[in-house]
């Protein structure tokens, strides 16, 4: 039986930087009245998750932030209940570093997102001149004994700590709230979101192309949703 159904936000839930389409709220909503527990997995920092959320007027949702680090229940500030994956504070102070090095080489020609755990430099996904100079700086200053995993996307590198991502994420909710994982569901379209999709009990897999760690796919999320609902 399907318990939560945890969702990818960008290019998945909605296109980048728009709102939740009503059709698709209408669908989460379809899950929640069948008693599923909906969830929303991004690296976007938590807030930037509450305001989304707030805005499509979506309340009893579990946001998790920053690839699965950082968890609340609920849209409110402050949150009723919330937590952080444990870090050990080598990693910590070892991403601190990877982003004042890249602070100081790149400036302004990145955007550091405002997270408190992971790093992410934005960079526009035009410039591939730049993606290859982010992609030169990771290898030589990201050393594998320093615990870090990235992430590289189209407009960013996620710089997480290693054993911490989408798929630890859900593993360690469905463990919180004493759900079996393979009653849990994913669905996402990128990189970062085949940890989860591989982890989930059941996977759905957004877009034309497939979608690693994805157990099936589906072309829109309206069709996604569909699938889900035959799970419960």
């Amino acid at each position: 039986m399907l318990k939560v159904a945890v969702f990818d936000l960008d290019a998945t839930l909605c296109a980048v930087g728009k709102a939740i389409l009503p059709e698709t709220l209408a669908g989460l909503r379809k899950l929640q009245t069948a008693g599923v527990q909906i969830a929303v997995s991004s690296g976007k920092p938590i807030y930037y998750l509450c305001g989304v959320a707030r805005q499509s007027e979506l309340e009893d949702i579990i946001l998790m932030g920053e690839n699965g680090a950082s968890v609340q229940f609920g849209v409110n500030l402050p949150p009723k209940k919330h937590y952080w994956m444990p870090v050990d504070a080598e990693v910590r102070a070892n991403l601190a570093l990877i982003r004042d090095k890249l602070d100081a080489e790149f400036g302004s020609r990145i955007w550091l997102q405002p997270t408190q755990l992971e790093v992410t430099p934005f960079f526009p996904p035009e410039d591939g001149n730049l993606h290859n100079e982010l992609r030169a700086f990771m290898k030589r200053e990201v050393r594998k004994d320093m615990g870090i995993t990235i992430y590289d996307q189209r407009d960013c590198f996620d710089l997480c700590p290693t054993g911490i991502d989408k798929g630890t994420g859900i593993a360690y909710l469905c463990r919180h709230m004493g759900w079996d994982i393979a009653d849990a569901a994913a669905v996402g379209d990128g990189v970062n979101d085949e940890p989860m999709l591989r982890m989930a009990g059941h996977s759905i897999g957004i877009g034309q192309q497939p979608v690693a760690g994805a157990k099936s796919m589906a072309k829109t999320i309206g069709e996604a949703i569909e699938q889900l609902l035959t799970f419960i």
